[in-house]
């Protein structure tokens, strides 16, 4: 884990989503990189046009056009001025872009040179998001094959990591990035599996625990069953819980989960700690 990528923006929870970015960072002396994105659907989009057109006599559209464009630009600088102030505190090296088009887009190109994206939960419209994600958070999880860390609200250190384990190729790649993480910070590892065939998921868990003797790690199992998200979020929230979840990403179809609700989806919304989403 060399870089980890940081999308910025004017919320509180990108700069939480930096905290986690940090101490992952200092474990495996990796660099951040921070970009923020000015949205171009913002300035070229149909209301911009509208409202320029409203206020028209007085200041062309052109300029009014201009005006937004620098407000935004002087918005992601004091953003990625924060973070930047964040790393030197930590003495963690980072390096800063301006980038400017569709968001979930340019973040999703930003990572192609990066091993991990953190993004915090609820950015800088947080509260008109809809019952399921924010649509930048989404389509960016939906659209990157790189490890992504989903910040809460508030920042917790990680003292202990559970990973959802189903036998799944997207699980796969959970387990092993989490004992990854569990072995560089030196950290105890759960692997929780949730079935209602006893028998089955013991066997789940049993190919579990003979990945992780590539690992140097202390860990312990879960078997239970049940609904899967509310069992995760359980084990997850209780007062002696976790402080990482980290689970593959959207198992089934997208029509699948638009129709069912997403198991990935809901836990991400409830948890009270960062879910670190593989694919």
């Amino acid at each position: 884990m060399k870089t980890i990528l940081v999308p910025i923006d004017s919320s509180d929870s990108s700069l939480v989503a930096v905290d986690y970015a940090i101490e992952l960072s200092k474990s495996f002396n990796s660099e951040i990189i921070g970009v923020s994105i000015i949205d171009i659907k913002k300035l070229a989009g149909p209301f911009m046009r509208d409202l320029g057109t409203s206020i028209g006599g007085m200041v062309p559209y052109g300029d009014f056009q201009q005006k937004i464009r620098k407000l935004m630009e002087d918005i992601a600088r004091a953003a990625l001025d924060e973070l930047e102030g964040k790393c030197n505190s930590a003495n963690v090296p980072c390096s800063r872009e301006i980038r400017e088009g569709i968001v979930s887009k340019e973040i999703v190109m930003s990572a192609e040179r990066c091993d991990m994206i953190a993004m915090g939960m609820a950015g800088e419209h947080a509260l008109w998001r809809d019952a399921l994600l924010g649509s930048n958070l989404e389509s960016v999880a939906r659209q990157t094959h790189k490890p992504i860390i989903v910040t809460p609200e508030k920042y917790k250190a990680i003292t202990k990591i559970l990973v959802a384990y189903d036998g799944s190729p997207f699980s796969d790649k959970a387990l092993n990035t989490g004992a990854e993480i569990a072995q560089q910070m030196r950290l105890p590892l759960t692997i929780i599996t949730v079935s209602d065939d006893k028998g089955k998921g013991e066997d789940t868990l049993s190919g579990a625990t003979e990945s992780l003797k590539n690992y140097s790690v202390e860990y312990n199992t879960i078997l239970e069953s049940n609904d899967p998200a509310n069992v995760i979020l359980n084990v997850c929230c209780k007062e002696d819980g976790f402080d990482l979840i980290v689970m593959g990403a959207y198992g089934h179809s997208k029509i699948r989960e638009l129709i069912l609700g997403s198991t990935t989806i809901r836990i991400m919304r409830k948890a009270n700690c960062p879910v670190l989403l593989c694919r």
